[in-house]
């Protein structure tokens, strides 16, 4: 017959002076990961609108927007990957926050947003490449066309828009349903969900604006989550796991 040992959250605060530290630097890095996003996706609206190019319509448009911009689309990309370093770091915040009232919901969503967005930063790899042959003046659009990264690099591309939007949904669900009981108000989990909505409005046609709307709604309400982790006393937050 085994015994299972379980050491008490007052113990486990006791031996272990680091857990105040750590739950104050991951709800600190909740809302400024996606800070850092708002700020790439400010930067890419105003390069966007103001030249009429998109790096989504097709391989030789990408090459004459990066062409033109290419300090801007480097600063994207660095505040892009930046961002997704803290959103690894402070995205179980919300996990640990919401686990008393909504612990499946958060945790899918919280998965998938933490996968999205390593595979957000690998993506985002290219960037450098790309600004590279833009501004190498050469024909690369054909040979970018055909690069293996469009086939083989698809399902991390799919998995970041998964969690990305998809998960990004799930948690503000989760905080709307779940909130209150966590120490959140409903509508932090609405504020959360406008950067789903937004970037589908700008998907559809909207407009680059939309997403960062919805970029700084989201913001806010993560900033919710973060004040909410930031009044859990340290035995909670290690009794949470």
């Amino acid at each position: 017959m085994t015994e299972t040992l379980t050491v008490p959250p007052q113990q486990a605060t006791a031996s272990d002076p680091t857990v105040g530290f750590r739950r104050r630097a991951a709800a600190i890095a909740l809302p400024l990961a996606f800070a850092f996003q708002l700020v790439c996706n400010g930067i890419y609206a105003w390069v966007s609108t103001s030249s009429g190019l998109s790096d989504t319509e097709s391989t030789a448009e990408m090459l004459k927007m990066y062409g033109a911009f290419p300090s801007q689309v480097l600063a994207c990309t660095l505040l892009a990957q930046i961002g997704c370093l803290l959103a690894v770091l402070g995205l179980p915040t919300a996990l640990r926050v919401l686990r008393p009232v909504k612990p499946r919901l958060a945790l899918w969503a919280v998965t998938l947003m933490v996968l999205g967005y390593i595979c957000y930063f690998g993506v985002s790899f290219s960037n450098y490449d790309t600004v590279a042959l833009a501004t190498g003046h050469v024909d690369a659009a054909v040979a970018l066309a055909a690069s293996p990264s469009q086939t083989w690099g698809l399902a991390f591309f799919l998995l970041f828009v998964l969690g990305n939007l998809g998960g990004t949904l799930l948690l503000g669900l989760a905080v709307m349903l779940g909130g209150r009981r966590a120490g959140l108000p409903r509508w932090a989990g609405i504020l959360i969900l406008g950067w789903p909505v937004g970037h589908i409005v700008n998907i559809a046609g909207g407009g680059e604006w939309f997403a960062v709307a919805g970029d700084v709604l989201e913001v806010i309400g993560l900033t919710l989550v973060a004040a909410a982790a930031l009044r859990l006393p340290n035995e909670v937050w290690a009794g949470r796991g």
